[in-house]
């Protein structure tokens, strides 16, 4: 049975679970690079830790709208041809995936080699802080096209509904850095803050052979070959969705730059802590995107077959399951936040504000996993202006908090969590209550 007859004819529950658990097994090892990757600037010291931390909300944008924006809408738009039993464009998203993110790629990293210093004196960069954000950003940054190469292709590979090879390439880039950061340690840090930045260059590359050699093998009903490059379509129409998507990852890094430029002046140990802390978001953000991309192939594909009805079942359960899970995730480190910490750092300044962190915002991760999940569901249905609007919503209010707090001379680092706190349960609970009043996973609207 192809995953095509297995999401059309199992019931609900078997269908997502089927999907979910090897994305959210790819997707959880995926994240342990961000643990590998924390775990090896850590060792360098806490201004090694702060600095990576300015880099680390353009880092996250790259993967977020290379694997989660275009990423979902290339996934949703390859889930509703294969759901349509419509191969010819299938095999058009894929060679629009792969030319997307050369160009968008290609883009984003020009853009950041231009604009980064800039972007890290704004968060608060100065001194050494500042020397190691740029030159770790000198040596990722030119190669951020890698990254988006990588991610297109396994998320072109996941909307046909075959979770286990994406999987297996996504697990061979984790196993490359970890080897190579790993190697690096032993070695005493020959290349310094900058070994980081060349591990993840070379992980991607390891992932992206893998992935043009899947690819293109003979026999695949979906091909990458190096003919059929003319007359591919829909690809107006995968870009529109793939930039509003995109829309809502580039607010989700405002937020969290506007955060670590608030921890950054209130000294190097907090913006450790909180870039630690914040560090738990990110990582989660692939944990939950292994429900929620697997709820995007089912809900894309149904949605193709003119199932719509079962469609929007399959994504309120898969956000509902997201929500449970995080919560109990984030309310188990919120008790013990040496779980999460120990892994960083053992300096007990940093320590303290990232346990801070956790305690005020760890429990509200349910918040954060449902308006996520729900998100991915709607990128398979092609209704993404409420998740959109709930992501503006968490910058406002964390913009305005901040600015209250700062003119009343109360922007306090407790203070500034409670706000991320409350704006993390306002993005959730506003993008489940929009699209159950009809506007997208509801039964009343189509668009």
């Amino acid at each position: 049975m192809t995953p095509r007859e297995r999401i059309l004819n199992d019931r609900p529950f078997s269908a997502l679970w089927r999907l979910a658990l090897p994305n959210m097994i790819a997707s959880f090892t995926q994240s342990l690079m961000l643990v590998a990757e924390g775990w090896y600037i850590g060792g360098l010291g806490g201004q090694a830790l702060a600095g990576i931390a300015l880099v680390f909300p353009l880092l996250m944008l790259t993967l977020m709208l290379a694997s989660g924006a275009m990423g979902g809408a290339v996934g949703g738009a390859m889930a509703r041809a294969v759901g349509a039993d419509d191969m010819p464009q299938a095999n058009a998203v894929l060679r629009l995936a792969i030319l997307f993110a050369l160009v968008i790629g290609g883009l984003n990293g020009l853009l950041l080699i231009l604009f980064g210093r800039q972007i890290f004196i704004a968060m608060g960069g100065d001194g050494a802080i500042l020397q190691f954000a740029e030159e770790y950003s000198a040596v990722l940054f030119p190669g951020i096209v890698l990254l988006w190469l990588t991610n297109m292709a396994a998320a072109a590979m996941r909307g046909t509904g075959h979770m286990i090879q994406p999987a297996i390439g996504l697990a061979l880039v984790v196993v490359v850095h970890f080897a190579l950061v790993a190697g690096q340690r032993a070695m005493g840090y020959p290349l310094g803050v900058v070994g980081g930045a060349w591990a993840l260059i070379g992980a991607f590359s390891a992932g992206l052979v893998y992935f043009v050699v899947v690819l293109a093998r003979p026999g695949r009903a979906i091909r990458l070959t190096l003919r059929g490059w003319t007359g591919m379509i829909g690809g107006r129409r995968i870009l529109g969705v793939g930039l509003l998507a995109g829309s809502q990852s580039f607010l989700t890094i405002i937020y969290t730059m506007l955060a670590a430029a608030v921890f950054a002046r209130m000294g190097a140990d907090w913006l450790a802590g909180y870039g630690i802390g914040a560090r738990l978001e990110m990582f989660v953000v692939p944990f939950v995107f292994g429900i929620g991309g697997a709820s995007m192939v089912a809900t894309g594909t149904l949605l193709g077959a003119g199932r719509r009805a079962d469609a929007i079942r399959m994504g309120w359960m898969a956000a509902y399951w997201a929500a449970a899970i995080l919560g109990v995730v984030g309310t188990v480190l919120a008790i013990w936040p040496g779980l999460w910490t120990g892994m960083f750092t053992d300096d007990p300044a940093i320590q303290a504000a990232a346990a801070a962190y956790l305690l005020r915002i760890g429990p509200l991760y349910a918040f954060f996993a449902l308006g996520l999940c729900l998100y991915l569901a709607s990128q398979g249905m092609e209704t993404l202006t409420v998740p959109v609007i709930g992501a503006i919503l968490r910058l406002l209010v964390v913009a305005a908090g901040f600015g209250v707090l700062s003119l009343a001379d109360a922007l306090t680092p407790e203070n500034a969590l409670i706000v991320i706190a409350i704006s993390m349960a306002i993005y959730g609970g506003s993008v489940a209550l929009g699209l159950r009043a009809g506007h997208g996973l509801s039964s009343g609207t189509s668009r």
